[in-house]
């Protein structure tokens, strides 16, 4: 589903709310004294610069708030748009350059929204089998998924350290690589710098989807490509 917002209809919506933006034009005057609804957002003045974040949507202090599956927080002034907390979209706008709303990294002022299929790593838990990712899930040795799967050869091991972390000993582009397994709200397989991070869901009740990483350079984990929707790896006895 898409959203096309008109220039003089978003002018009007966003004036209205709580959690408004203020007029199109390229610099806009402070709300009289006697609104009684600030605006959310002042647009940027000068020719304006369009950013794309993708994330759902959930309900801020002030304002909705656009969580991307990086971690990054947005307010966004929705306007009348037929969206609600739980929504995966897309949304295209302008950074505010002063914001009302006092949450994440910024206000969007959304030029256009799209609704988009979440990617898997941001898929409800029953979508992934139905198991929740932790520790004890990912600690084990682990071969890809498929007729030749041959344990006495894992592809990769995870073990916890002495702090309590996850650690993945592997080969990244015929390296071998060691790395972090990051279990909390992003999951993924972190490594030094110049490998990029895979994220990563379970795919219950025994596997473990190891996904590419968005906008960097395919690689491979133990021979294995990391592209499209993943290479899913069992967990061998």
């Amino acid at each position: 589903m898409t959203r096309n917002i008109p220039t003089l209809a978003l002018s009007f919506i966003l004036a209205l709310g709580a959690c408004s933006a203020g007029p199109q034009e390229p610099s806009v005057s402070e709300p009289p004294p006697a609104a009684k609804n600030p605006a959310a957002g002042t647009r940027p003045s000068g020719q304006p610069q369009l950013v794309t974040y993708e994330g759902r949507l959930e309900a801020g202090t002030e304002c909705s708030v656009l969580h991307t599956p990086d971690g990054r927080r947005f307010a966004v002034s929705l306007g009348e748009a037929e969206f609600a907390p739980g929504d995966y979209v897309a949304i295209t706008g302008e950074m505010a350059d002063a914001s009302f709303c006092m949450e994440g990294e910024g206000t969007l002022i959304p030029r256009r929204i799209n609704e988009k299929e979440p990617p898997a790593r941001d898929r409800d838990p029953a979508r992934a089998g139905g198991l929740a990712l932790t520790s004890d899930y990912v600690r084990g040795r682990w071969v890809a998924k498929g007729a030749n799967a041959d344990c006495e050869r894992p592809d990769f091991a995870v073990t916890h350290n002495r702090s309590g972390g996850s650690i993945i000993e592997t080969r990244i582009n015929g390296i071998p690589a060691t790395g972090y397994v990051d279990v909390g709200h992003t999951p993924a397989l972190r490594w030094d710098e110049g490998i990029p991070t895979l994220p990563i869901e379970t795919r219950g009740p025994d596997g473990l989807a190891v996904k590419p990483a968005r906008g960097a350079k395919t690689v491979t984990l133990a021979g294995h490509r990391i592209q499209g929707d993943g290479v899913v790896f069992v967990k061998c006895a």
